[in-house]
């Protein structure tokens, strides 16, 4: 009798190899996944913070209504569609924003907040 595998348990070596690789290989890919994610989150907060500021800036009145737009050049596939509304107390607005990014907005964070218009 010779001390070599047999063919079943050589197939069933390649078999437990191929699904480890496969497993390792989604692992990879939900990690790219997330740092994308990641990076959308971070920039997209930073950005509501910019329109934020922009908006509630001293030179600035609170005008209600709906805009959207993009981040210019800088920040390429990044859009924006903001809506401020008037709330029942006086002198108070909802904002309301979201910024989106990826092929047809695949990601996107909604940001709401309210302001004052003193």
């Amino acid at each position: 009798m010779g001390r070599g595998f047999t063919l079943i348990e050589v197939l069933i070596a390649m078999l437990i190899l191929s699904i480890t690789f496969l497993w390792l290989l989604k692992a990879e890919t939900q990690g790219i996944d997330m740092s994308v994610r990641s990076k959308f989150i971070t920039t997209s907060t930073l950005l509501a913070q910019e329109r934020i500021a922009r908006i509630t800036s001293a030179d600035h009145s609170i005008i209600t209504g709906n805009d959207s737009g993009d981040f210019g050049e800088d920040y390429t596939g990044y859009a924006y569609t903001e809506e401020i509304e008037p709330t029942a107390l006086g002198g108070y607005y909802k904002y309301i924003l979201n910024i989106s990014w990826g092929k047809e907005g695949k990601y996107e964070t909604r940001f709401i907040s309210f302001l004052s218009a003193d």
